[in-house]
């Protein structure tokens, strides 16, 4: 019976035409997928070049610094046209004070004060291109509870999050930095 079925001794078996099959279906479906992502990737691009400005660019930290008791950022105006004015405060979290009847440290949303250098300009507006170097002394957001000291410092190895606004809040720029 097996001689029926085998006429020629170069045929494939169909086990091995299945497996050819399935290989072959893998192969255009990965060739689709990645055909299909390319116009999933160029669409994104294309939606961030666009979405770029609503993003939060414009206002970008440079660098940040400390010296114990301020900090120090140096930030820019990244956009094409138009001036940023730092707004006077910024959001700190966390903002560790000490108080209480035990004198325990624990965390607490603060904001620090922002005073701006911008190059000896005489002028508060950052313009396209510039930087500046702001300084962020820490103060208390709200009013201390009792026995609370009415200010937080900087404390070694805390990292903090820092959101810094532009303009009363139309740039905002949200950078993390761990006091040294």
């Amino acid at each position: 019976m097996m001689k029926f079925f085998r006429k020629h001794k170069k045929a494939v078996s169909p086990v091995i035409a299945v497996m050819l099959l399935v290989a072959v279906a893998v192969a255009a479906v990965g060739a689709y997928f990645i055909w299909f992502r390319s116009f999933q990737v160029q669409t994104q691009k294309s939606v961030q070049e666009t979405s770029s400005g609503a993003l939060g660019q414009g206002l970008q930290v440079i660098s940040f610094t400390d010296d114990g008791s301020k900090y120090y950022v140096v930030v820019k105006n990244t956009l094409n046209s138009g001036s940023i004015t730092v707004d006077a405060s910024c959001d700190v979290s966390p903002a560790y004070l000490t108080g209480g009847a035990t004198g325990a440290t624990y965390p607490r949303g603060g904001t620090c004060t922002v005073a701006a250098n911008y190059g000896g300009t005489g002028t508060t507006a950052l313009m396209p291109g510039a930087t500046a170097t702001l300084t962020l002394t820490p103060v208390i957001l709200a009013t201390p509870l009792p026995a609370e000291t009415n200010a937080w410092t900087l404390k070694t190895g805390t990292t903090r999050t820092f959101t810094l606004t532009g303009n009363t809040q139309q740039f905002v720029v949200t950078t993390t930095y761990t006091d040294s």
